[in-house]
């Protein structure tokens, strides 16, 4: 019961319509609900039920004719729509906030702009079908729909982050991608190596950032640790492995005329691909 919600708005429509109706929440503005709302609560069409239980909720709003959510603010969410549209209860809610984003006009509610059009609206609810609301929620709202649309946002934000699919021995994720030069993070999996190979048209430096391991440049070997970095010039065979409990990680850095999957020369692989 706040000014915020329009309770004082909602018994207006209910008196100008000749309804009654049926009022249930907490009290949040003591003020308000003494000198706005209490005064018009008889019991008979004005009705005042208190904070209620979530089956009590359940049930007033399942045989409810219809909801009314005349907020005075731009609010981001509605969940009271959506617990009414599950329960096949049509809402006329106030124009403003998210309630065009949650309300499909003349199909699911009414979108108003003020207490007469919300009373307008009352005489039209019988053109609402509440099969139809109840559907309406299950395709908009269902835990379903939400974890799908999760999984949307997820692969979107990776796709922006330009991570690559993930390989045999880890994952790497472009930084910057230039017609002379490209810059990646690559990350290697515990006893994960990367296969000895050299290039015709590029040079590498790598900076490790975390773990440790062992790079092979034309047969020496290096151990390398966070900080370090090695330089490797075109057509020198190289090869590293991670030779730590946790990720290795390092930033490579890629110069040449051609950067393409097509300038790997694999001689050896873990994994089956040279």
């Amino acid at each position: 019961m706040h000014k915020d919600r329009g309770t004082k708005e909602a018994i207006e429509v209910a008196k100008k319509a000749g309804r009654t109706l049926r009022m249930a929440g907490y009290i949040d503005d003591k003020d308000y609900f003494e000198n706005e709302v209490q005064p018009h609560i008889d019991s008979k069409q004005i009705i005042y039920e208190g904070n209620v239980s979530d089956e009590r909720k359940r049930e007033l709003l399942s045989n409810a004719y219809v909801l009314l959510h005349l907020i005075n603010y731009d609010e981001t969410f509605g969940l009271g729509l959506i617990e009414a549209l599950a329960s096949g209860t049509p809402t006329i809610a106030v124009n403003r906030g998210s309630m065009p984003e949650l309300i499909i006009d003349g199909e699911t509610g009414f979108l108003v702009n003020n207490v007469d059009q919300a009373v307008e609206a009352v005489s039209r609810m019988d053109s609402i079908s509440r099969k139809r609301c109840r559907e309406i929620a299950e395709e908009r709202f269902s835990v379903d729909r939400m974890v799908e649309d999760y999984i949307k946002v997820y692969k979107t934000i990776l796709k922006n982050h330009n991570r690559e699919s993930e390989r045999s021995w880890g994952y790497y994720n472009v930084l910057l991608n230039k017609t002379e030069y490209k810059v990646k993070v690559i990350s290697v999996l515990p006893q994960g190596e990367i296969s000895l190979q050299f290039h015709h048209h590029r040079s590498e430096h790598w900076f490790i950032v975390k773990g440790k391991g062992i790079v092979t440049k034309n047969g020496s070997k290096i151990r390398v640790l966070s900080g370090d970095s090695v330089d490797i010039p075109v057509n020198e065979v190289r090869h590293i492995e991670n030779i730590g409990n946790d990720n290795l990680i390092f930033i490579e850095i890629t110069q040449g005329d051609y950067l393409g999957e097509g300038d790997i020369v694999r001689l050896e692989d873990k994994y089956g691909r040279a």
